[in-house]
């Protein structure tokens, strides 16, 4: 009877030493993501006619 203990504790001891650890750590500082982007726009504006009036005669006074 015990040498079943000694040999069910030694066999879990054995057992729970060989598991892996897996473990998540955050950094310290932050993390830097550098990006250069450069950015072209090219803005078209298309009037009707009535439009393009009203503007012009809002524009003159």
């Amino acid at each position: 009877m015990k040498l079943k203990f000694l040999f069910y504790a030694f066999f879990s001891v054995y057992l729970t030493a060989c598991t892996p650890k897996i473990q998540l750590e955050t950094p310290q500082e932050g993390i830097t993501i550098n990006m250069n982007v450069v950015v072209d726009h090219k803005i078209e504006v298309n009037m009707d006619d009535k439009s393009r009036a009203i503007i012009k005669t809002s524009e003159n006074k």
